[in-house]
């Protein structure tokens, strides 16, 4: 194989690799993440890694088993979701899926840092704590890093025409990932899981 077609071939990998939601996204114009109301909160979803950097992932939050595409989250980038308050499940799809649960409170704005799992080949939203009680916590130099050094997204406005198309395909996902969620002990679980403590 010459050198222009081992080129090629990297670059369709990538591509593929990258998957059909890479294009929903467009660089927010001000890149300044501004406090929910008094009766919504924000979660944040920041991704940092270049460990399968180029591997794409959707972000979803799920309500009584329906599905809400929050946005796409390419390495580098971070998403700003304004949701209502409750319990909520959130779902990161890259190659597999994984779940982080939320308990969310009005006015504040939560923190996920969307990793890498080794365990599942997909990505995991994993809570950061605001009262340093974990690894990923906001008191660390990581979460300086991904706060200032990552690019705030927003979907397109064809992304709810994309979702629209592919919703059946992700709840499928879904309902298969999340069944093997319910594995998991309540301690992972609870390692899993915003509280409202964790919104500033």
């Amino acid at each position: 194989m010459n050198k222009i077609s081992k080129i090629a071939s990297v670059v369709l990998l990538f591509l593929l690799i990258q998957g059909c939601a890479s294009n929903l996204m467009t660089t927010s114009q001000t890149g300044v993440i501004a406090p929910p109301d008094n009766d919504m909160a924000t979660v944040v979803f920041m991704r940092s890694s270049m460990v399968a950097g180029a591997i794409g992932v959707e972000l979803f939050e799920i309500v009584d088993g329906e599905l809400e595409f929050i946005g796409a989250l390419p390495n580098g980038s971070k998403v700003a979701y304004k949701t209502s308050p409750g319990q909520k499940i959130y779902m990161a799809y890259g190659s597999a899926a994984d779940f982080m649960i939320g308990n969310i409170k009005e006015g504040k704005t939560y923190y996920s840092i969307v990793r890498p799992n080794w365990g599942t080949g997909g990505f995991a939203p994993t809570p950061i704590r605001s009262d340093g009680s974990t690894e990923y916590n906001m008191e660390s130099s990581d979460f300086i890093k991904w706060k200032n050094g990552t690019t705030l997204l927003e979907p397109k406005t064809n992304a709810n025409e994309w979702f629209t198309k592919n919703k059946d395909k992700y709840l499928k996902i879904y309902n298969v990932y999340w069944s093997r969620f319910q594995n998991k002990t309540e301690s992972e679980k609870s390692e899993r899981t915003l509280l409202p403590s964790d919104g500033v």
